[in-house]
């Protein structure tokens, strides 16, 4: 994984344009579970379009009621509160779904947010040091 990040150390965030062009190549498979119209269970995998991930995290999130089509392909889809593990066992070697991806991400930001910050410390010590030795010694003309 690989992330850009601003000069504050905060993700860069893709461009309208930079997800547009990954809805075409890609998806964020997700699993999403809840409660249909009638009240009974559902799950569902989902290849989430990028340029949709925030506001289906968000909704999904908040527990508001989705239509699954409007932000990818349905891969699979079940009447019960948990795939079986025959269909978790097809959507990760089939589709490649990770269900650790999450906090794998989140590990992966730091270890890069902890490399950043000792880059932009060995830069501001090394900037001092070049300031110092451009310094002229007090007292000479």
């Amino acid at each position: 994984m690989s992330f850009t990040l601003e000069a504050d150390g905060k993700v860069k965030k893709p461009s309208s344009e930079d997800l547009r062009q990954a809805d075409e190549e890609s998806g964020i498979i997700c699993l999403s579970k809840g409660t249909l119209a009638d009240g009974s269970p559902y799950y569902a995998y989902i290849a989430v379009k990028p340029s949709k991930f925030a506001e289906f995290h968000r909704l999904s999130s908040e527990r508001k009621a989705i239509d699954l089509d409007d932000y990818g392909e349905v891969l699979a889809f079940g009447k019960k509160a948990e795939p079986s593990e025959a269909t978790k066992d097809t959507m990760c070697f089939v589709h490649g779904f990770d269900e650790n991806f999450q906090n794998r991400l989140v590990e992966e930001l730091q270890k890069e947010r902890s490399t950043f910050g000792e880059k932009q410390e060995e830069k501001r010590v090394m900037d001092i040091v070049a300031m110092l030795k451009n310094q002229k010694p007090a007292g000479n003309a």
